[in-house]
């Protein structure tokens, strides 16, 4: 594996918005990890890498968007802080959202003369929430996730990485790590919820 830059359409919204509806799941999630990975992490645990490029689509105040995560972005999966993880596991029906987090959380840095923006951030966790909505994770896991996001991941956010974000495969191979690819299927469509005034479905207690 080595290092590259993808080159991918800028995915942070021009200007205010209001509202991101009608989200869709629209690939499958390709992950690997290379066989050497375990031995040489750094970390409390060796990174995934994006073995496909991944594509979610949705609405912006009735606008039709879709972003395409590239192929070779070097993920944790799901960054839960330690003391959430009895309640939010790091894998869970809320992974695709964070992939997509992931990318909108680094997207910037490759950006010309584009920055670190608050909207952008706010965009990138909204968009995660809607994501993990459609996913039918629960209210008070989406609750969870999405405050410690929008509390916690500011520095996250605008500090710039300058290590390795995206690798690529030297030979040319379908997956950019040894083996082939972990394929984790997209979730079914959210059936539509019957309207319910007295009660928020965000602050749903029930378990998935």
């Amino acid at each position: 594996m080595r290092a590259y830059t993808p080159q991918f359409d800028n995915p942070y919204p021009e200007g205010e918005w209001s509202e991101i509806t009608d989200f869709v799941y629209a690939s499958n999630l390709h992950l690997c990890r290379a066989m050497t990975a375990v031995q040489t992490r750094t970390g409390e645990d060796a990174n995934y890498v994006l073995a496909q490029s991944y594509k979610v689509s949705f609405k912006l105040d009735d606008v039709e968007r879709e972003i395409e995560v590239p192929k070779g972005m070097l993920t944790d999966l799901s960054s839960i802080p330690r003391g959430l993880r009895w309640a939010v596991s790091r894998v869970g029906p809320h992974l695709e959202a964070s992939i997509v987090h992931d990318f909108l959380y680094i997207a910037w840095q490759d950006l010309a003369d584009h920055g670190a923006r608050d909207e952008d951030r706010k965009f990138a966790d909204e968009l995660m929430r809607v994501a993990m909505k459609e996913a039918k994770v629960s209210g008070v896991q989406i609750f969870l996730i999405h405050s410690a996001v929008s509390l916690a991941g500011g520095s996250a956010f605008r500090n710039a990485d300058p290590g390795t974000r995206y690798v690529e495969d030297e030979t040319g191979g379908d997956c950019p790590c040894e083996g082939g690819p972990l394929v984790v299927p997209a979730p079914p469509p959210a059936e539509p919820e019957p309207d319910t005034p007295d009660s928020d479905p965000d602050l749903d207690n029930d378990d998935d």
